[in-house]
């Protein structure tokens, strides 16, 4: 039964494959950042962009061939110009939220990330599912 649901189009469907996706994502984007923070401590900023970079680059194909699977709108250059965009929203926004956890309410460098990217991952889907892999 679940199997069937993770498969249809729907919004608990997709929402499912986004968060197996964003596992990988996360995975990726928190590996680097914790590796660059390690090497140059209170470059969280700087560590941030490389992980949301690197994140990107594994979410870009696998939302497209995965979470949004359906007969999508628009081609694979208009999505990734789309994507490029809510990935420099999300930027700014994590950014943001980032150094105001860490700089103003004293946060762990490591726990602020994972609390921002709760924040972030529910906007990317939204932006997603609406902007960037439109369906027909």
């Amino acid at each position: 039964m679940i199997a069937q649901q993770m498969t249809g189009n729907g919004l608990i469907a997709q929402g499912a494959r986004y968060g197996l996706v964003g596992l990988v994502v996360l995975a990726a984007d928190f590996g680097v950042y914790s590796l660059l923070l390690a090497l140059f401590p209170g470059q969280f900023l700087a560590a941030n962009l490389c992980g949301k970079l690197t994140g990107a680059a594994f979410g870009f194909v696998l939302h497209r061939h995965v979470t949004f699977r359906w007969a999508q709108r628009d081609g694979a250059a208009r999505q990734f110009a789309a994507y490029l965009a809510v990935l420099g929203f999300n930027l700014l926004l994590s950014s943001a939220l980032l150094s105001a956890a860490i700089r103003l309410l004293g946060a762990n460098a490591y726990l602020a990330k994972l609390g921002v990217d709760i924040v972030v991952v529910g906007t990317a889907f939204l932006l997603s599912r609406l902007w960037v892999y439109r369906p027909l």
